[in-house]
């Protein structure tokens, strides 16, 4: 009776005198083409696989997708091209640190140079700064002038008028203007 159940389960038997070992037979070849060794495949389980796939088709064709199916969120939907750097690095004490500005003449003081020329009666006035070793540069409006980054607001006839960051007190800064004539003392030094 033993020797029936084991076989019937798909084991064989084998024994030697009073001793019996069991061990598992050796697997089947598929009834059909496809499937796991040793398993036969019945033929409806095939078609309902297909018949499933068909259905999930069919549900993500007919979804509609809303703004919500894209926002970001932690578990879902993260977005590849963000950096997390951020999360790393230390928030501490920010230093308020000023804007450099790119400006001709950046190695000299606003009291060393000089306004030679002026040149207007167009739509693009013109003026010219000399530094002191003599080298000129021609600026227009919105350009920026010596260390101190004086922006050209207006170029008149006979002067140039710079804007000024000035700091206040508190840390603020405010806006002051400032007019150059031109070569006030004379052309001759």
């Amino acid at each position: 009776m033993r020797r029936a159940a084991l076989l019937a389960v798909g084991l064989t038997v084998a024994s030697w005198g009073d001793c019996s070992v069991a061990r598992a037979a050796p697997p089947k070849p598929p009834a059909r083409g496809g499937g796991k060794p040793g398993v036969a495949t019945p033929p409806s389980s095939a078609g309902a696989a297909a018949e499933a796939m068909q259905q999930r088709l069919t549900i993500l064709r007919r979804k509609v997708l809303r703004d919500e199916d894209f926002n970001e969120t932690d578990d879902s939907n993260r977005d590849p091209f963000r950096s997390f750097t951020g999360i790393f690095t230390d928030r501490g004490a920010r230093v308020n640190v000023q804007q450099v500005v790119p400006s001709i003449f950046g190695k000299f003081a606003l009291e060393e140079l000089t306004l030679i020329a002026v040149i207007t009666g167009d739509a693009n006035p013109r003026a010219m700064f000399r530094d002191p070793a003599g080298l000129g540069q021609v600026l227009k409006r919105g350009d920026y002038l010596s260390k101190s980054a004086a922006r050209v607001t207006k170029i008149l006839s006979d002067r140039v008028v710079l804007e000024l960051a000035e700091a206040a007190a508190g840390g603020e800064t405010r806006a002051l203007e400032k007019a150059i004539l031109v070569d006030p003392e004379g052309a001759d030094k």
